[in-house]
């Protein structure tokens, strides 16, 4: 079992980065043009297959980057609870065909990334 920080490097390791706005791209467009299933299938399984395969991997060697440091210091689950949140407003959007939706829960995840700047200033 992976421990908490594991948990929270896999999450700025390049790789997952990239699988999840890939996957995040992709099922959105999909979804949006009424391929629901697909979509969502997209949406769900490249970041877990992406999550899987890195919290095998020692991603210890991120601690020491900058993204390393800030996850580390800046993502309490609340903040992550945020970028998950904004993530489900995202897929309502495009399952709606909104884009106000799909912009509102962008600006979510943005925001829950961007828990070290907020509480710097607070």
């Amino acid at each position: 079992m992976p421990n908490s920080e594991a948990l929270l490097l896999h999450q700025v390791h390049w790789a997952k980065l990239a699988a999840d706005v890939a996957a995040s791209a992709v099922s959105l467009t999909l979804i949006w043009r009424g391929r629901r299933r697909r979509g969502l299938a997209v949406h769900f399984l490249v970041p877990v297959v992406a999550s899987a395969a890195l919290l095998r991997a020692d991603t210890s060697g991120l601690r020491s980057t900058r993204r390393g440091r800030y996850v580390l210091e800046h993502m309490p689950p609340t903040a992550q609870a945020v970028r998950l949140a904004g993530d489900a407003v995202m897929t309502l959007g495009a399952w709606r065909r909104e884009r106000v939706l799909v912009a509102t829960g962008a600006l979510l995840v943005v925001a829950g990334w961007s828990h070290g700047i907020m509480a710097a200033r607070g």
